[in-house]
């Protein structure tokens, strides 16, 4: 997901940063270049200059917030693949949990998504291909390595759909969170336990799939 590099000096990163806080909080169609140009401290011009137009901007923004939430929570975690089941959906539940509960860039990504899903846009298809659907990839190892290779890949789906989910719940649910406990965001002790919870469980779950596959 890496952008060219004519697209990386200080007025660009500005208004990719700019950008990616508003699409964020507001979605695409609700936030106005203007608004983007004006918390960048650029004119709309620098936006045509570097992304061409809205529908452009918008794919880069996705590209560099993705790139700032997988280097500060790496999908895996920073489990080595050769650590045991468990350890590993620890770390994939880990990076997805802190993406969703930062507060700071490295969150943007998550918000972002929740934007795309309440209101999808025609980028959607890109962004599943780029930035989701690469992330699936750790979840999927997770499953063959309990489930085999030779998994039915409806089984390798539901397998793949419900760890994410377990995550994922935490994102969409965050209106409801904020209500409910009055606050947005957990302590790093909070996040540590509900993703050690989520690894138990999912765990859990693809040994009971494991014991029942003959009878499916």
């Amino acid at each position: 997901m890496a952008t060219p590099s004519k697209r990386r000096n200080k007025t660009c990163l500005k208004l990719l940063d700019a950008a990616s806080e508003i699409f964020a909080r507001k979605g695409f169609r609700d936030t106005t270049v203007a608004e983007i140009c004006e918390a960048a401290g650029a004119n709309i011009a620098a936006v045509h200059y570097h992304f061409g137009d809205k529908e452009t901007l918008y794919e880069e923004v996705w590209r560099y917030a993705f790139s700032i939430s997988e280097e500060a929570y790496p999908i895996d975690g920073g489990v080595p693949d050769d650590a045991s089941v468990e350890e590993l959906l620890f770390g994939y539940a880990s990076a997805v949990l802190n993406r969703i509960f930062s507060e700071g860039p490295e969150g943007r990504a998550a918000r972002l998504f929740c934007q795309e899903m309440a209101a999808p846009t025609l980028a959607l298809e890109r962004i599943l291909n780029e930035a989701i659907l690469p992330q699936h990839q750790q979840v999927e190892k997770i499953v063959i390595k309990v489930l085999g290779s030779d998994i039915p890949d409806p089984l390798l789906q539901l397998g793949k759909h419900s760890i994410a989910g377990l995550c994922a719940f935490f994102n969409f649910s965050a209106p409801l969170r904020e209500i409910v406990m009055k606050r947005k965001t957990l302590t790093p002790f909070e996040i540590e336990f509900i993703a050690h919870y989520v690894a138990r469980f999912s765990y859990g779950g693809l040994m009971a799939v494991k014991d029942g596959m003959g009878l499916i």
